[in-house]
């Protein structure tokens, strides 16, 4: 008698898929959907790429779509607290049975493509195709798609007609993938620009813009700008900004970049509205205040005040320090900073060591990551304080030891990647008495 496939032996799948890399192209995506069904093509698809915002974005879009009262999915790479996360109606997670029922078919078709010869598709294929057979299955009217790293080359490309293209920031990161000019990643990022589909984009470079709007016009698509918030402030801990159609808005996400973000989300309702979804003013208004989003610029502990915010890059980074000094101008700062080896961490451990008074570094648990040494010696080439953590458990209990001996209130903040953010979370918790600090 066949063992039954359970939660266990998905995530055991899972895990053994990362083992065939990154792999860019629609070949692989294509054979494995096709003996799926090809289920995608009864999707309508809002998709989003760009470098910084993506998962903000999406996540202030599903939450006015479920006020307006559309069953909404939303897919999200990478997850920073579980596997599930990533997999989202109006929400909720998938529930453990539904993922292992889905991810027993996408295995069934990876080892038959393997058995035919075949690349066995990568994890990020492997996580795309369950996305799509789950929103399928679950008759999601409208998916909130976001790309991996890339665009034209990105597994969730194989779209033909999304309901609009979405393009958040687009700034230099993955550059050994997607090219070393903000114009080359630009042109990797427009892939998703589809045939008559319309385009909504936030803010950009001047070279982004150019390449942003040749590839709308080249596919006959209409070119949506959202507009750039004048200015952001900060009410009682809520962060809020001034929309001339909607009023002030009050966001519970934090970051100065998020008043962007939300705006791109309007931008693009706006847009749906168009195309006969029916969202009302009061509907836009009640989703992009009540979206949170796990991981970014979020508030885990209040005694201390602990933040932990998946900056990965130069330009989230430079936009997280911008916020810290902005809204916490005379508290002590103590960072935890992990990065992968293939970020610009020289320019990143630069650029952090004048916000913070110290620095314990950490090497998240990926392959891809950086020593805990190398970034610290960095740090204090550049003329900052490091102390290199052998752990992120470690790590936290002496960035909260230190906030429990200084003179003044301290503020930590954990930043510099999203791997590592739910062995900190997790750390925190367990200093906390009986988790009563913690904001879950």
């Amino acid at each position: 008698m066949e063992k039954e496939y359970d939660y266990e032996a998905a995530m055991r799948f899972h895990e053994s898929a990362k083992q065939y890399g990154s792999v860019l192209g629609l070949d692989s995506i294509r054979e494995l959907m096709r003996r799926l069904g090809d289920v995608w093509k009864a999707l309508r698809v809002v998709h989003v790429a760009g470098t910084n915002g993506k998962g903000s974005v999406c996540c202030f879009l599903a939450s006015v779509l479920k006020e307006a009262g559309y069953k909404t999915g939303q897919y999200a790479s990478p997850a920073v607290f579980d596997l599930r996360e990533a997999y989202q109606i109006n929400g909720a997670w998938i529930e453990p049975e539904e993922y292992a029922l889905c991810m027993q078919d996408v295995e069934r078709a990876c080892l038959d493509m393997a058995a035919c010869g075949l690349s066995h598709p990568t994890v990020f294929e492997i996580e795309t195709a369950l996305a799509f057979l789950w929103f399928f299955r679950s008759k999601c009217e409208i998916v909130l798609l976001e790309t991996g790293m890339g665009g034209s080359t990105d597994a969730t490309n194989l779209l033909e007609q999304p309901l609009c293209s979405v393009i958040t920031s687009i700034d230099m990161d993955h550059t050994q993938f997607l090219g070393e000019t903000i114009a080359e990643i630009a042109a990797v990022k427009s892939g998703i620009i589809k045939e008559g589909c319309p385009v909504i984009v936030t803010e950009q470079p001047k070279e982004a813009e150019a390449v942003l709007r040749q590839k709308a016009s080249e596919a006959h698509a209409a070119y949506y700008k959202a507009l750039r918030p004048k200015e952001s402030w900060v009410e009682e801990g809520t962060l809020c900004f001034a929309h001339p159609a909607y009023g002030t808005l009050h966001l519970s996400m934090m970051g100065s970049v998020q008043a962007q973000n939300a705006a791109l989300a309007i931008k693009t309702v706006e847009v749906l509205r168009k195309q006969g979804c029916f969202v009302t003013d009061d509907q836009i208004r009640a989703g992009i205040e009540s979206a949170v989003w796990a991981g970014r610029f979020a508030c885990i502990s209040k005694t201390p005040l602990f933040y932990i915010d998946g900056a990965h890059n130069v330009d989230a980074i430079r936009q997280l320090l911008a916020d810290l000094v902005r809204f916490y101008p005379d508290m002590r700062r103590i960072g935890i900073f992990g990065v992968m080896a293939d970020k610009p961490y020289r320019s990143m451990a630069a650029m952090a060591h004048s916000v913070f008074e110290r620095i314990y570094t950490v090497r998240p648990d990926e392959n891809r990551a950086l020593p805990a040494e190398t970034l610290a010696e960095e740090i204090r080439r550049a003329g900052g304080c490091a102390c290199a953590a052998d752990s992120v458990n470690s790590a936290v209990r002496r960035a909260h030891a230190f906030a429990e001996e200084a003179d003044g209130p301290v503020l930590i903040v954990a930043f510099g990647s999203l791997y590592y953010l739910k062995e900190v979370k997790h750390a925190v918790y367990e200093l906390t008495t009986n988790g009563s600090a913690l904001i879950s």
